[in-house]
């Protein structure tokens, strides 16, 4: 038997009040209340239970050193740590601090590319959460009001 257009049609209204709920429950969880906090050890302890760190030059932070005011910068993270969970972006001078957080699979190549955009001149913090705690670098990155670079 052929399937036909009114049959088609007829599948898609009758699916699609349950097509509506399906989005809600693929959705990843979202740290709202990481995201919402003003300073950064809070939002470490909704985002991992500890904000507690270790500096650690095995955190390799690629940035712009210097962005015109309204742009956003180019950051790069990669780490050579093991057993990497998550890597999170802060930037200590904006309000939420918290950037972007990335969850890694045990099989993953701990790398991170993205933009962020900064209120003004600061650091800009990259967390790395492994089975053994919490490791971060700093870097800094200049905000240019209103200038050519």
């Amino acid at each position: 038997m052929p399937f036909s257009r009114r049959k088609l049609i007829k599948a898609v209204v009758t699916l699609s009040p349950y097509l509506m709920l399906l989005p809600h429950s693929l959705l990843a969880a979202w740290p709202k209340q990481a995201f919402d906090a003003h300073k950064i050890e809070p939002a470490l302890l909704v985002l991992y239970g500890d904000s507690q760190q270790v500096p650690s030059d095995k955190i390799e932070i690629k940035l712009d050193k210097r962005i015109e005011s309204g742009d956003s910068a180019s950051v790069t993270v990669s780490t050579t740590l093991s057993d990497v969970e998550s890597i999170s972006l802060l930037v200590r001078e904006n309000t939420p601090p918290l950037a972007a957080s990335f969850y890694f699979d045990s099989s993953a190549i701990p790398y991170v590319s993205t933009r962020l955009k900064l209120a003004q001149s600061g650091e800009v913090i990259a967390v790395v959460k492994t089975a053994h705690g919490l490791y971060f670098q700093q870097r800094s990155i200049t905000v240019i009001e209103g200038s050519c670079i």
